[in-house]
């Protein structure tokens, strides 16, 4: 970026890959309108350690050279007018849905904040020369991941100690079944859940000795594909809930980060899978889709 002109992506306070998700069109919005992008996760994050720290920054290395801190100076300006050098720290319920992106794009303001998610396809009209221009938001998000975000060493080591131990030297089916609150967003969830074994069974037809990275926030559904297919399942250590129970993710954590690293874990364990067969409604396999080149043949997202 040339100027020194910076947008400030602020959590929204949801579910991790939401959060995600959102802050990788921030990031191309950010080339949009030319200004440095600064990504801080603040107190409403829920995956933070404490209220005081950058959630972003304990599992990602920064975007940018600058950090939260050097954008509160007392001759900057700030848009929306709701913030200032003051409150920047803070995090505010406002979710400007009121301002438009010409507002963000044509703003002279040193820092503009952004903490309510923007659909991608709301900003076509104002890329035409950008070399993204026209690209569906899978791949879209695919090249800002691609671009801009890199784990911390301590993420990078955890990950790659599992994939070294249970993975390695073998063919991996990766499958994502999401259950408990998921059922509140799709009516026929536990239909499109009754479809995972009959796409699993093809891919077995052709990889008979695959083993299966189970990723799943309920319990009884990692128990019950431990039983249908014995000596197969391998799944990483995380907090778990009953499929009629509330979303895992809201559960309470002693340690708020390790509730973001189970999620980190299992999406770049299952990216590094042969095969990957998830829930196209959820953000989590979504995030799967878009973190590797898959080919066509290799990934089964189901609707």
């Amino acid at each position: 970026m040339t100027g020194n002109q910076f947008l400030l992506i602020k959590s929204t306070g949801n579910g991790f890959w939401y959060d995600m998700h959102h802050v990788l069109t921030q990031l191309y919005l950010a080339e949009i309108a030319q200004r440095i992008p600064v990504v801080y996760w603040g107190k409403n994050c829920m995956y933070g350690i404490d209220e005081n720290s950058d959630a972003f920054q304990q599992f990602f290395r920064p975007i940018s050279k600058y950090g939260i801190q050097d954008l509160i100076k007392e001759d900057f300006s700030y848009f929306p007018e709701e913030w200032n050098r003051d409150n920047l720290l803070e995090e505010h319920l406002y979710s400007h849905m009121d301002i438009s992106l010409d507002d963000i794009i044509h703003s002279e303001a040193d820092v503009v904040v952004q903490n309510s998610f923007i659909e991608v396809e709301d900003m076509m009209y104002w890329i035409e020369k950008h070399p993204l221009y026209g690209y569906i938001s899978r791949y879209l998000y695919s090249s800002m991941l691609k671009k801009y975000i890199r784990l911390q060493p301590l993420v990078e080591d955890e990950i790659s100690e599992f994939f070294d131990r249970n993975m390695i030297n073998n063919t991996i089916i990766a499958v994502h079944i999401r259950g408990s609150d998921k059922i509140v967003e799709i009516d026929h969830l536990f239909e499109l859940n009754k479809r995972y074994p009959a796409e699993i069974d093809k891919v077995l037809k052709v990889w008979p000795e695959a083993k299966i990275f189970l990723m799943t926030d309920c319990r009884d559904i990692l128990e019950q594909y431990s039983h249908m297919y014995p000596n197969k399942i391998m799944s990483t250590e995380c907090n778990r809930v009953l499929q009629n129970g509330p979303g895992s993710h809201f559960q309470e954590y002693e340690d708020k980060a390790r509730k973001g690293l189970e999620i980190i874990k299992d999406t770049w364990l299952a990216a590094r899978c042969n095969y990957f067969i998830g829930n196209g409604y959820s953000n989590v396999s979504l995030a799967i889709s878009e973190l590797k080149d898959w080919d066509r043949s290799a990934i089964k997202l189901l609707y």
